[in-house]
């Protein structure tokens, strides 16, 4: 199995359990956290593979990488963007009011 599939699997899955939950959330905090995340991994995510910590079998990425790292690390940013918050939502404490 590649890293696309994997992660395409792995997105469908978080996708279909937290919309219901993010759709009642503001959009627009939900947006700027995607695209802080996105961009964290986009500066991180490189140096972290030029330093070796962390490596991908070739044959299994697709190919594409941004400033060094694979473009499938981008769908941990996105599942985190989803399930964070979903999470945050569904655990707060009872009698908690969600706008603060």
């Amino acid at each position: 199995m590649t890293y696309v599939v994997l992660s395409v699997a792995v997105l469908a899955v978080l996708a279909s359990a937290t919309l219901p939950t993010l759709r009642r959330l503001p959009h627009r905090p939900l947006l700027l956290t995607a695209l802080i995340i996105v961009a964290l991994t986009a500066v991180f995510d490189p140096l972290i593979v030029a330093a070796g910590i962390v490596d991908y079998d070739e044959a299994l990425i697709s190919g594409v990488r941004v400033a060094g790292a694979p473009i499938e690390d981008v769908a941990y940013a996105l599942g985190t963007v989803m399930l964070v918050p979903t999470l945050w939502t569904l655990l707060a404490a009872p009698g908690r009011d969600e706008e603060g």
